[in-house]
């Protein structure tokens, strides 16, 4: 199983975390925990934090790696974290960041896949036979394979365990060294979301993965053992993916490319009673880091031109990256094509 890096490096956000309260300044004039007649509130609550300094690069590994805008979100609905992932930017736990692309060492570039058009190549198939052989399934129906033999996903909300702890855990440490993974760190990326959750209107006798939009666990079990856990924003018109752990010892079942898999039949299911969504978000493609260019293999995709907000397909993109390996609009009208660090 290839390694399945982090678009959150906790590290480098962790500078964002500890920035002083005071500092901040509010997108909502009422953040209020609940509204006056002490209804759930609904709306964003959102407090900027402003650009933060630069850290080490956790894909390059400059020591002046790319500075980022950040804000932390008290709460945040649905749509409007869809909004914003429309525009660049990511969520690790309650903190969204935007990348500073006139001046990053890294170009940065939002990437989805058309989840409904979507069809399994050679290496797709490969892994569904690997694992197959171990959970005795048939066929390349994604969903079969789930659920059967020893092979078990669930989908619950995304919510702390010392179970998910302890699979976080070894795969800190055997996959990115990392000796110093907190439960608090656990808690505050990966279980702790801002996102209002929204329920469905589920017609009767129709059964949905889910109750609503909001923050998933997607989990992984193997003869009952869990095995990773991936975590999801189930969004408007999308699903997007946050961050993939697991166990080392179940890397023969290639996990990665089976939860993406996974989470691209997710698109499809939920498809069926939400017509808007129909894509499956990756995160950042980072053209000068070979291990988050895998995330090019599921197509048809297409990537974010942050000049016109625009989506354009990545085998159009990848021609102008080749050209201009900085930051780059794929807009052929734009005169400056690329960006360049000062």
């Amino acid at each position: 199983m290839s390694a399945v890096p982090s678009d959150t490096e906790h590290s480098h956000l962790d500078n964002a975390s500890s920035s002083s309260s005071a500092s901040e300044s509010s997108y909502d004039s009422d953040c209020s925990d609940g509204d006056s007649d002490g209804a759930e509130p609904k709306q964003s609550c959102l407090r900027l934090l402003g650009m933060q300094s630069r850290s080490t690069c956790g894909y390059c590994g400059a020591a002046d790696g790319s500075r980022f805008l950040a804000m932390r979100a008290e709460r945040m609905t649905c749509d409007d974290y869809q909004a914003l992932i429309d525009r660049g930017w990511r969520r690790g736990g309650s903190l969204l960041y935007l990348t500073d692309h006139s001046d990053a060492c890294c170009a940065y570039y939002t990437i989805r896949c058309h989840a409904l058009d979507h069809v399994l190549s050679a290496s797709d198939k490969k892994v569904l036979r690997r694992i197959r052989s171990h959970v005795s399934a048939t066929g390349d129906d994604i969903c079969a394979v789930a659920r059967a033999g020893d092979l078990e996903v669930r989908l619950e909300p995304a919510s702390f365990t010392e179970e998910k702890y302890a699979v976080f855990e070894k795969y800190q440490l055997a996959v990115h060294d990392d000796h110093d993974a907190s439960r608090q760190g656990f808690r505050r990326f990966l279980c702790d979301s801002p996102l209002l959750p929204q329920p469905f209107e589920t017609p009767a006798g129709q059964e949905l993965p889910v109750p609503g939009l909001g923050s998933y666990h997607q989990c992984y079990y193997v003869s009952g053992r869990l095995a990773a856990v991936g975590v999801l924003d189930i969004l408007p018109s999308c699903v997007s993916s946050v961050y993939l752990f697991y166990d080392p010892e179940f890397s023969h079942f290639s996990l990665g490319t089976f939860s993406a898999l996974r989470e691209i039949a997710l698109v499809r299911q939920l498809h069926q009673h939400l017509p808007g969504l129909c894509y499956y978000y990756m995160g950042y493609y980072i053209p000068s880091c070979p291990k988050m260019t895998y995330k090019g293999r599921w197509r048809p995709a297409d990537l974010l031109d942050l000049r016109t907000y625009k989506w354009i397909p990545i085998d159009r993109c990848l021609e102008r990256i080749a050209r201009h390996p900085a930051f780059c609009t794929f807009d052929p009208d734009v005169d400056k094509l690329a960006i360049t660090r000062d």
